[in-house]
């Protein structure tokens, strides 16, 4: 079992709601900028603290002054690392750098508190450790120092309102190789009658996913950005309760929290709400036959449904052929539910062996067909423009839902 790293009691902070407003009195103070705070050196500054086998470290720290009389306010705090005792260039700033001239040396962790104590998880810190030193992995010291800092600030939306840095404490660490990835883009899937009825969790099976976008960059540190479905939809007609008994359907995030995804408006076609806990708002509906883009945002959970002036190639139905097949037709399934026209397919391919590839096409003879590939150089790409004609798409090991558009050309792959 991991050790979990303790200080003395914490200053804890009573966490209430702020405003700013031009008088200072008790029930709405005036916002003012803290001069300092104390970030207290823990107990575990006087030891190697092997992160492998800790699961977490406490910080604590005093409370800034906000306002005059120190009255408590919602303040929140993130913890700031540095292998330096540098703190110019964020890692987030320098991966924003275009022009690539930044070199970051400290690490924003994504944990932030509201009190003044934290539980950091130790592999928080060996992630941002390796950010830093990027280290191979037959060159990782047995002990190295660590600085860390805490940073407060009022929130207002997306602004960091009268920041103040606290001192900094330095510990000395045993870390560990990690394997430094981009964060997998978050996907969201489709459940429903216009899915076949399907109102399940089971991904590939019930559960459909929504396309990543090739054009999109997605967020390396969260995964957040925007994915899309773009297919032929049908109307289906309001029950009492604001529910579709025929061509409704709902979005469920990846942890299939009903309370969580989204569901339709109840009263208003096209519609696409986020239920965030609170009351259902029954499915999601066309408002007319035809093609629609559905974009949804998942940094801030927004979604859109649009119409669309098109008139796209009806396949009728897409394969897909590899070496997993002895390249022969297999036919992919439907995204939309029997009888009703489609161009978004999918197809469940475990990969057994060190690598599978594979092509989208039409049934029937290569020549006189379509067939969609992709010119990776070997590599795996889980999501792009397929090219008319173009080269093997390559999986490794593992079980993959497959998804296809055959009206732009979009795969997109989500490992299961």
């Amino acid at each position: 079992m991991k050790n979990k790293i303790f200080i003395g009691a914490a200053l804890l902070a009573t966490a209430s709601m702020f405003t700013a407003c031009s008088d200072d009195n008790d029930s709405n103070p005036t916002l003012i900028q803290p001069t300092e705070f104390v970030l207290n050196t823990p107990a575990y500054a006087n030891i190697d603290v092997d992160l492998a086998k800790t699961q977490t470290l406490e910080l604590s720290w005093s409370q800034p002054k906000y306002t005059a009389e120190n009255a408590p306010i919602n303040a929140t705090y993130e913890v700031q690392v540095s292998t330096t005792d540098s703190y110019n260039v964020s890692t987030d700033e320098a991966a924003a750098d275009e022009e690539n001239k930044k070199v970051a040396d400290y690490v924003i962790l994504n944990e932030t508190a509201t009190t003044c104590n934290i539980e950091l998880p130790s592999s928080s810190l060996a992630k941002a450790i390796m950010e830093l030193t990027k280290w191979d992995e037959a060159n990782v010291p047995e002990v190295c120092p660590v600085y860390l800092r805490v940073n407060a600030y009022v929130a207002e939306g997306d602004k960091k309102l009268n920041p103040i840095a606290s001192n900094s404490v330095k510990i000395n660490v045993n870390p560990y190789y990690i394997e430094l990835k981009d964060a997998t883009p978050l996907m969201w899937y489709f459940v429903g009658n216009m899915f076949g009825g399907k109102w399940g969790s089971d991904i590939g099976v019930d559960a459909l996913p929504m396309f990543l976008d090739p054009a999109f960059v997605y967020d390396k540190k969260t995964g957040t950005g925007e994915i899309t479905y773009l297919n032929y939809f049908i109307t289906g007609p309001y029950k009492e309760n604001g529910e579709s008994d025929e061509a409704g359907f709902k979005i469920q995030r990846a942890d299939f929290n009903w309370d969580y995804g989204m569901t339709g408006d109840g009263s208003q076609y096209d519609k696409i709400n986020y239920r965030n806990g609170g009351g259902d708002g029954g499915h999601i509906v066309a408002g007319a036959d035809g093609y629609y883009l559905i974009t949804l945002n998942t940094a801030n959970n927004t979604a859109t449904m649009v119409k669309q002036d098109i008139a796209p190639e009806n396949y009728g139905n897409i394969c897909i052929a590899g070496s997993f097949n002895g390249w022969g037709d297999t036919p992919m399934n439907a995204y939309n539910k029997d009888g009703v026209e489609n161009h978004a397919w999918y197809y469940v391919l475990d990969v057994t062996d060190a690598q599978a590839t594979f092509k989208i096409k039409t049934a029937g003879d290569w020549e006189t067909g379509v067939n969609w590939g992709y010119d990776s150089n070997g590599g795996t790409v889980l999501n792009a423009v397929g090219q008319k004609g173009g080269g093997d798409i390559t999986l490794t090991t593992g079980k993959y839902c497959i998804s296809f558009n055959d009206i732009n050309g979009v795969f997109s792959i989500v490992k299961l």
